[in-house]
């Protein structure tokens, strides 16, 4: 049985978002950190466990370059609008 993340509190909503694909392959959580976002990207492989890249970005030119590079921008391309959305929100403090 899958765990279930809990949903995030009211209080810290604003500095995290979430954004995964609607088959739960691939899940992205982003947090404010003092110099930037925290990014952490899950991947599940079926029968295969998981892999987890974090990484943290200063600013929105290299965040960019990232979400760019990833995968994920052919395999889920509204996950891909997503993560750059809220990733360039939240290094913008919005």
């Amino acid at each position: 049985m899958p765990m279930k993340r809990p949903a995030p509190s009211p209080s810290h909503s604003a500095a995290r978002r979430f954004v995964r694909s609607e088959d739960g392959a691939v899940a992205f959580t982003l947090s404010r950190a003092p110099m930037g976002i925290f990014v952490e990207r899950v991947q599940f492989r079926q029968g295969r466990g998981r892999v987890t890249h974090a990484a943290i970005f200063t600013d929105d030119t290299s965040f960019e370059r990232w979400c760019d590079a990833d995968s994920v921008r052919f395999d889920y391309p509204l996950v891909h609008i997503n993560l750059k959305r809220h990733g360039n929100n939240l290094l913008r403090r919005e």
